[in-house]
């Protein structure tokens, strides 16, 4: 039996066909370095630059101790028992709960990733600072969103 009204023409099963538009994921980068202590890097959208960050040195992706290996990510928000509202980054080869969350120092750190306006050094050691403010600079301009984050490191 053909689909048919009753004047004869096909049912207009849609009307707006633009609410079906996937919205594509935004696409991040983060372009680091490491120094015996610390991995600095910087977090850009496009040629936009969101914020610097600080992370612990790379140690062969060892738990609690190195940061993440370089790659490509999907990144979404979640709510930490310890950080309340914050991203997680999924499907970390041998590592779970990489979030991205506030602090100056890789003792505030456990393998995550840390938003910081600048880098300074502090009683000889690499850190970063108003890490508050770089973070909600990165959490305005994600609004929610999930994004996919490549990683590089040099």
């Amino acid at each position: 039996m053909p689909l048919t009204t009753v004047n004869g023409k096909l049912p207009l099963i849609i009307t707006n066909i633009e609410h079906l538009k996937v919205k594509k994921m935004k696409q991040l980068k983060l372009i680091t370095f490491s120094v015996d202590s610390v991995t600095i890097g910087k977090l850009y959208d496009g040629k936009e630059l969101i914020c610097h960050t600080i992370e612990r040195p790379w140690v062969n992706n060892a738990r609690n101790t190195s940061c993440i290996p370089a790659g490509d990510y999907v990144v979404k928000l979640t709510n930490s028992p310890k950080y309340k509202v914050c991203y997680k980054v999924k499907n970390v080869p041998g590592r779970s709960h990489i979030l991205f969350h506030k602090g100056n120092s890789v003792n505030d750190s456990l393998g995550c990733i840390l938003p910081v306006s600048t880098i300074d050094v502090f009683e000889g050691k690499i850190g970063g600072l108003s890490s508050g403010r770089a973070y909600t600079r990165m959490m305005n301009h994600l609004n929610g969103e999930s994004f996919n984050l490549t990683i590089e490191r040099h």
